[in-house]
């Protein structure tokens, strides 16, 4: 089986060190029958997922532009013979416009894969991400509505801390997110799910911080590359995988 991940913005918006940690880490999933290959987004988009102060709005003009080319690799994917296209990232970008446009592939994203892991265990989860934002909370409540997700969403909590700064604070990031596990729990959350990237699987393993934070935390890029394998082992069309169910 052949997957291909996409980093979500053009050569040279990430720091060198960060693409590379990132690259690492995705091939990092691969198997001896799970071939992975990573490409930076075909273009630049306007988009920034590295070192925001502010996170941007789910219907900026760069996350717009980002979702088409996210839509166009998934294409190239396609007629390249890879089996699935999973962008990097909780944006999921490209996921919805390339079912759009009838990429024939499964294409999967990590938010919307790790939040349908949590309603197949039937348990309500909570999302964390970098920076808090009205804003982006209420997104994030619209996102799980089209996924049948609505009734085991309960929130969203924050690091407070741009992604950029997370290797030299690390201690620190990890207290945060143990903070915002409790949060999530008092909001009636049992497990952590739709985790920003830079902090899972990145920074730490969905092990080190389920032991540190004591609920179950999961793992983005394990979501995708389960359902990514799911849909190759069972032979159903890509698809059934359209939004909204």
């Amino acid at each position: 089986m052949k997957i291909l991940f996409m980093l979500p913005a053009a050569k040279g918006i990430y720091a060198d060190e960060a693409e590379n940690r990132r690259i690492s880490v995705i091939q990092s999933y691969a198997t001896p029958t799970i071939q992975i290959d990573i490409v930076n987004m075909p273009g630049v988009s306007g988009f920034s997922p590295w070192g925001q102060k502010q996170p941007d709005s789910y219907k900026s003009a760069g996350i717009i532009r980002a979702h088409e080319l996210g839509a166009e690799c998934a294409l190239q994917a396609e007629s390249d013979g890879y089996d699935a296209f999973c962008p990097f990232g909780l944006i999921d970008i490209g996921v919805q416009e390339a079912r759009r446009r009838g990429v024939g592939i499964p294409v999967i994203g990590a938010a919307e894969s790790s939040a349908l892991i949590c309603g197949m265990l039937g348990r309500r989860f909570a999302r964390c991400f970098y920076l808090k934002s009205e804003e982006i909370e209420d997104q994030a409540r619209d996102r799980v509505i089209p996924w049948g997700l609505q009734d085991l969403f309960v929130g969203t909590t924050a690091i407070g801390i741009p992604n950029s700064e997370y290797p030299h604070r690390r201690k620190e990031v990890l207290s945060r997110f143990v903070s915002c596990a409790n949060e999530a729990r008092e909001m009636g959350a049992e497990v952590m799910g739709m985790i920003g990237m830079s902090i899972c699987p990145i920074e730490f393993s969905s092990k080190e911080l389920s032991q540190a934070c004591g609920m179950p935390v999961i793992d983005g890029i394990a979501a995708q590359m389960s359902m990514a394998e799911f849909w190759n082992v069972s032979g159903l069309p890509g698809s059934l995988m359209k939004i909204p169910r």
